[in-house]
């Protein structure tokens, strides 16, 4: 039998027990143009505030102050409840109401796709966003801009 110390934890380990300090860098934002589809406006692109998952200590208080500091109006949350969970940051979606921010959460598990009725209705809120000329943000999972 190996010693404790020794032990193998899973890849996707997002236990509480590791004393590892929050990120102290600004979450970094994107910038998409969507000039090539006609629109005058930019999309905001940035991994989940407050992310706590393998080697990311993300601080979720920070992270929605930045987003509200750089004027984010309106956000897109893909994630589940459970995944908010799973990576620490179950109470988000309060947090960024609590901030003003609007939040459209259209829940998509993880590696599955949504229908088409949830793509369209998805698509309708980003449009109307985007003509109303408000900041508007998708927060993907951390690995995904990386």
């Amino acid at each position: 039998m190996k010693p404790p110390s020794s032990i193998q934890t899973s890849e996707f380990d997002s236990s509480d027990e590791e004393p590892i300090e929050d990120e102290q860098t600004p979450i970094h934002i994107s910038w998409l143009p969507l000039s090539r589809v006609n629109c005058s406006q930019f999309l905001g692109l940035c991994a989940l505030p407050g992310c706590k998952f393998k080697d990311v200590r993300r601080n979720v208080q920070k992270d929605t102050e930045e987003l509200k500091s750089c004027g984010i109006q309106d956000v897109f949350v893909f994630c589940t409840r459970g995944e908010l969970s799973k990576y620490r940051v179950p109470n988000l979606l309060d947090l960024y109401q609590q901030c003003g921010i609007i939040t459209h959460h259209h829940p998509i598990a993880d590696g599955g796709t949504p229908d088409i009725a949830s793509c369209c209705e998805i698509m309708e809120e980003l449009t109307i966003c985007l003509k109303n000329y408000r900041k508007t943000l998708i927060q993907a999972f951390e690995g995904v801009l990386q």
